[in-house]
């Protein structure tokens, strides 16, 4: 069976909509703060907390603002938590901020070479690494 790809659904809508912006950047000189700005409106429509496999509620896709702000993430009050809760809320904010660096990064790598070239980006099946079908 083929892999279907590392972006599908609206994920991979969303990024294709996002070439023309990310040319101008390009062609602008400012390729990298285009790259920030597409990166910053797919995360909020695709939140670190939704898995990979989930697809955003209609709902939540139209409420999105990307002239909002973002929220900070809330603070766990240590001093009102048993030292139990304390590791696991600890452990809860570390295990996001790693899934977020690694998004990012992947992201960042597919995002520049779906945007740049016209082509399907796949994992292999013996998950080794990336290559490229067109």
């Amino acid at each position: 069976m083929v892999n279907p790809g590392a972006f599908r659904g609206s994920r991979k809508e969303f990024l294709m909509g996002e070439k023309a912006a990310y040319s101008a950047g390009m062609a602008g000189g400012y390729d990298a703060d285009a790259l920030a700005l597409i990166q910053r409106r797919y995360f909020k429509r695709y939140p670190v907390d939704l898995p990979h496999h989930e697809e955003p509620t209609a709902e939540h896709l139209a409420a999105v603002d990307d002239d909002a702000p973002e929220p900070e993430p809330e603070e766990p009050d240590l001093d009102a938590m048993t030292q139990e809760e304390c590791e696991a809320a600890t452990k809860e904010l570390d295990k996001r901020q790693t899934i977020l660096k690694f998004r990012r990064a992947v992201s960042c790598s597919c995002l520049l070479l779906m945007l740049i070239t016209n082509v399907a980006i796949v994992s292999s099946k013996s998950n080794v690494g990336w290559h490229i079908s067109t």
